[in-house]
């Protein structure tokens, strides 16, 4: 059963890792106080809750997060709305990516942080 499950992803999505974690640099930030993912298996992306400070969409003013990849590529970007604390984000199975707050009103940069995912890559 694991073995077709194994030959199913990797023909759909390229890439399975287990037990897959994110770490977040959060010291000194205005905008993020965590990153988590709930997947004990994750097939070409991890879904990853990013906790933002109470103050991220209002004092701070972000209203959107934007995930970049090693090569400079945008890879995942989702709106931010005023007040809300927690956003989901989906970020490559391994690696390094940065995870960028802007204020897409002005167009301004609020925030830069890295992310780093870890896991057991299977395929």
């Amino acid at each position: 059963m694991v073995a077709i499950l194994v030959v199913m992803v990797s023909m759909t999505s390229g890439c399975l890792t287990l037990d897959p974690t994110v770490t977040l640099g959060t010291a000194d930030s205005s905008v993020f106080k965590g990153a988590s993912t709930t997947d004990s298996v994750a097939a070409g992306k991890v879904d990853t809750r990013v906790t933002l400070t109470d103050g991220a969409t209002t004092s701070e003013g972000v209203t959107q997060l934007n995930v970049i990849d090693a090569t400079g590529k945008a890879v995942y970007k989702t709106p931010v709305e005023s007040g809300e604390t927690s956003v989901t984000l989906m970020l490559p199975t391994t690696g390094t990516v940065t995870i960028v707050a802007v204020n897409t009103v002005n167009g301004t940069v609020v925030e830069t942080r890295n992310a780093t995912i870890t896991g057991k890559k299977v395929i």
